[in-house]
């Protein structure tokens, strides 16, 4: 009987010593040891540890290594409906369909909003030039993020042109690609200094200037006001007569302002239509 308790015990051992190593190769040299003694303890959390591991530039190499070894090209890519929520999502509806009987319900706040986006931009000339700031991030989130990217890939695979969205974050980046089709263009970058780079690019003005890519804290809303006034200002060499500009979180509760504030008072001065004003606010460059 203590012959088979000290087995049971050195497999234990053996069995720690080996999640040691694996935690080892997770959060670094050494840290497998510590973490094991983390989730020991009485006051253990899971999540923490999870996290924290996560944090780890270890992790960040073993993902980076797992995530972008041996890629060979895929050529063209399919948007994916289940990833953001619609499994039946039906691709060979038009797109006027396609958001009619699977888009609009999702939007809530932005519902009306983004169908008068949308019939704006059927009145434009052809081959469309849309540009947003700040991607889709969390796959689904249709009432709290709009999911604008995805409907913005929707409506370029439908009706041609060029679509490109700009976010500072990897990760958002990585669920948009993961989301959209290959219509869809990415650039990981500051919105600002990506806005500015394309101006020396572009030769001619966009059809749609969609901007949502700062936060806005409704106690604050000017840190993401500026921000987007600062977008629009790089962006202002490619928006001619015609272009439509679109801000989002514009009105919020009865607030109004949000990301919009400045660009709002400036599209103003300037005689800019206003198409639509609500959660978000649309206007048109005449």
């Amino acid at each position: 009987m203590l012959l088979i308790r000290e087995r049971a015990q050195m497999t234990q051992l053996v069995e720690l010593g080996s999640i040691s190593d694996l935690l080892d190769e997770l959060a670094g040299p050494g840290e497998g040891l510590q973490i094991l003694e983390q989730l020991i303890g009485p006051s253990a959390s899971p999540v923490t540890v999870s996290r924290e591991i996560a944090r780890s530039a270890t992790f960040a190499f073993r993902y980076k290594e797992a995530r972008t070894g041996f890629v060979t090209p895929t050529g063209r890519k399919e948007a994916d409906g289940a990833f953001v929520g619609i499994p039946d999502l039906d691709h060979t509806l038009s797109f006027d369909q396609q958001f009619e009987t699977y888009f609009r319900q999702r939007l809530a706040a932005r519902e009306e909003g983004f169908a008068v986006l949308f019939a704006a931009l059927a009145e434009q000339r052809h081959s469309p030039l849309v540009i947003e700031t700040g991607c889709l991030r969390i796959p689904g989130n249709w009432a709290g993020d709009g999911q604008s990217s995805f409907l913005f890939d929707a409506w370029t695979r439908h009706n041609g042109g060029r679509f490109f969205s700009i976010d500072l974050l990897p990760e958002s980046i990585e669920t948009a690609r993961r989301a959209c089709s290959s219509a869809t263009n990415l650039i990981c970058n500051d919105s600002v200094a990506a806005l500015h780079a394309m101006s020396g690019l572009l030769r001619e003005p966009a059809t749609l200037i969609y901007l949502d890519s700062y936060d806005v804290q409704p106690a604050d809303p000017m840190p993401s006001a500026i921000h987007h006034a600062l977008e629009l200002t790089a962006a202002w060499p490619f928006i001619g007569p015609g272009t439509l500009v679109c801000v989002d979180d514009y009105e919020i509760g009865t607030q109004q302002g949000g990301k919009g504030f400045i660009i709002d008072n400036f599209l103003h001065s300037i005689r800019a239509e206003t198409l639509y004003s609500g959660y978000q606010k649309l206007w048109q460059v005449r």
